[in-house]
C-alpha cells in the first residue's frame, strides 16, 4: 500500500512539475500570489479564531461582572439600610444625652438654689440664735419677780 501512494506522490510531483513547466514565470508569479493569499488568510483565520476566543472571555467575564455588580449594589443597598439605622440609633442617643445634660444643668440650678436658700438659713439661724443669746442675757441679770424672796 505505502508503494502504491509512493508512486502517486511521484506520479502527483512530475504533473505538478510539467504544468510548472509549461506554465513558466506566469505561472509560478501566479502561484507565489495564490502562496500568499493563502499565507493572508490562514493569519486571518487564526486572527479571527484569537478574536473569537477573546470574544467568548470577554462575554463571559461580562456576565461574572455583572452578577457582581448586583451582589455589590445588593450589599451597598443593605449597607445603607443598615447605616439609616445606625444614624436613627445615633439621633436617639443624641437626644437623650441632650435630655439628660438638661436633666443635670436643672439639678445644678437647684443646688445652687438649695445652697442660697441654706446660705440665708444659716444666715437667719444665727440671727435668731443671737437674739435668743440677748434674750437669755437680759433674763439672767433681771430678778425673777415670782422668784424673788417676799
Amino acid at each position: 500500500m505505502q508503494s502504491r501512494s509512493g508512486t502517486i506522490e511521484e506520479a502527483i510531483k512530475a504533473l505538478e512539475k510539467k504544468i510548472l513547466d509549461i506554465g513558466g514565470s506566469r505561472l509560478l508569479a501566479q502561484k507565489s500570489k495564490v502562496d500568499g493569499l493563502k499565507l493572508h488568510i490562514n493569519l486571518a483565520n487564526d486572527e479571527i479564531t484569537k478574536a473569537e476566543v477573546a470574544k467568548a472571555k470577554a462575554e463571559k467575564d461580562s456576565v461574572k461582572l455583572q452578577g457582581s455588580v448586583a451582589g455589590n449594589q445588593q450589599g451597598l443597598m443593605e449597607v445603607e439600610a443598615e447605616l439609616e439605622k445606625l444614624n436613627e440609633s445615633l439621633q436617639e442617643v443624641k437626644d437623650y444625652v441632650a435630655d439628660i445634660r438638661a436633666k443635670v444643668e436643672a439639678a445644678q440650678a437647684e443646688v445652687e438654689n438649695s445652697k442660697d436658700d441654706l446660705e440665708n438659713l444659716k444666715v437667719e439661724l444665727d440671727q435668731k440664735t443671737e437674739e435668743i443669746q440677748a434674750f437669755r442675757t437680759k433674763e439672767v441679770r433681771r430678778p425673777c419677780s415670782l422668784c424673788a424672796p417676799s
